[in-house]
């Protein structure tokens, strides 16, 4: 019985990442809505309607799958909880989340900045542009967030809890986040890491926080810079 409550979620989010894999292809030819000019702007339009739908169906089945869990992991959390050791990160026992979040935020953003600098500097793009499109982008990365955290943080966590140890927790919510982007961006065995690497703090600031306000928010940044720098590369005019 105990197997079976284990594989099941793990199972669901392959399934959901499965689904929303196809929707993005799918998306690339067939848009069901056309809310601008610009084709990158309707692409993210439909595909984040088609994400609200699936993290929807996602947040359900994980209610239903542990309760108790998810009442207690569906919410803000506390912010200033103090984090568990973890030196890989320059996590040190007992520092606050506040000051981790906060760490943790630059430090990401950063490097998700740097890498996705050196490809748009490969091309020809008109940064001004961004003024134009920072709303939608805005828009787009509040929901991309929102949804991926419900599906491979709270989707895993909440029903996880108690049937394994937080570490291991952790590293199956980073490789189901990480594995899709191979086809991702950044994508490739590089981006794949990056999003494993993401996903695993993720999973560790909701646990420990017992809420998603840091995995919500360290991802949002995250998705600002990929959103805009792939509104960029994408936008000739508006």
């Amino acid at each position: 019985m105990e197997k079976f409550k284990i594989t099941i979620p793990i199972i669901l989010v392959v399934l959901y990442t499965a689904m929303i894999l196809f929707a993005s292809q799918q998306l690339k030819t067939n848009k069901i809505f056309f809310v601008s000019k610009n084709d990158y702007v309707n692409f993210q339009f439909n595909y984040q309607l088609i994400l609200m739908a699936v993290t929807i169906i996602s947040l359900s089945l994980t209610y239903f799958l542990n309760k108790e869990n998810f009442v207690n992991y569906f919410s803000m959390g506390k912010i200033h909880a103090p984090a568990q050791e973890l030196k890989l990160f320059g996590i040190k026992a007992n520092d606050s989340w506040i000051k981790t979040g906060i760490s943790l935020s630059i430090i990401i953003s950063l490097t998700t900045g740097i890498f996705m600098y050196l490809q748009l500097k490969q091309q020809n793009v008109n940064w001004a542009l961004l003024q134009n499109g920072l709303i939608w982008i805005l828009l787009f990365s509040l929901t991309n967030s929102f949804g991926e955290e419900m599906i491979y943080r709270m989707g895993i966590i909440s029903p996880l809890k108690g049937l394994l140890s937080p570490i291991t927790i952790y590293i199956i919510s980073a490789i189901l986040f990480g594995l899709p982007h191979l086809a991702g961006m950044p994508n490739g065995l590089i981006g794949a890491t990056m999003a494993g690497i993401l996903g695993f703090v993720l999973a560790k600031s909701l646990y420990e926080t017992n809420g998603f306000f840091w995995a919500w928010a360290i991802h949002f940044l995250q998705d600002v810079i990929i959103i805009g720098s792939l509104f960029l590369m994408t936008t000739k005019n508006l």
